[in-house]
């Protein structure tokens, strides 16, 4: 394939001192904020590697060594900006029920930030008229062991005795009833309480454990054949 005359300039005429080239993460990065700028500016459907492209000031040449397609570039722009993120260390949580609580408000915190609401509102405006979309937000909620809620029931599920418990549901149900609940609240509206927001990851977890524990205690065996259907 022929070099892009631009990107050819650049790699002849650098004498001595000039800067490297971009960083490969950095180059990634640069596309995956305008992929980012560009579903939101215009929509999924109307996003096309061309707009991509000349949002990031970057060849299609250089996009496509990237990201193969369209699909796989949106769907790693979700991946990273609303699944991939780093949790506190919490060496000195007194319970388990502690530890998760912690957990669930690294998880809200990252998904009530202006920037990843934002994200989140044009996927929601795009997702009925894109199939394709959809298919990558139904690929990336079944994203198993990556999943941070996911991951956190199945040791705690282990170490009460319960490997077999329907690991992908409870954590959804995990989800909905606490940091799912401080998302929802904040695409709708502007303010927030901080206090308020604590408060109800604090009692969602609380229900969903004392939940779980009453459904092992009252019927650990058929719960067990349940979970495993």
């Amino acid at each position: 394939m022929i070099m892009n005359v631009k990107e050819h300039q650049h790699s002849s005429c650098r004498g001595p001192g000039r800067p490297p080239e971009m960083a490969e993460c950095e180059r990634r990065e640069r596309i995956l904020c305008a992929a980012d700028e560009a579903l939101r500016r215009y929509g999924y459907q109307a996003v096309s590697m061309d707009k991509v492209a000349q949002c990031s000031g970057m060849s299609k040449r250089t996009l496509y060594q990237q990201f193969p397609s369209k699909q796989d570039l949106f769907q790693s722009l979700i991946e990273t900006r609303l699944f991939c993120f780093s949790l506190s260390v919490r060496e000195h949580a007194r319970t388990s029920e502690d530890e998760l609580i912690g957990l669930l408000d690294d998880l809200a915190a990252h998904l009530t930030r202006p920037e990843t609401i934002e994200l989140i509102r044009a996927i929601i405006a795009s997702a009925s008229e894109a199939e394709d979309l959809r298919d990558i937000m139904n690929s990336l909620k079944q994203c198993g062991k990556s999943n941070v809620l996911q991951v956190w029931l199945r040791a705690y599920c282990t170490q009460h005795g319960h490997p077999e418990t329907r690991i992908d549901r409870k954590a959804q149900q995990l989800f909905s009833l606490t940091a799912g609940e401080r998302m929802l609240h904040a695409l709708f509206n502007k303010e927030s309480n901080e206090e308020e927001s604590r408060a109800i990851i604090a009692d969602g977890a609380r229900l969903f454990l004392a939940g779980l524990h009453a459904e092992w205690d009252h019927s650990p065996v058929e719960a067990r054949q349940l979970s495993s259907q």
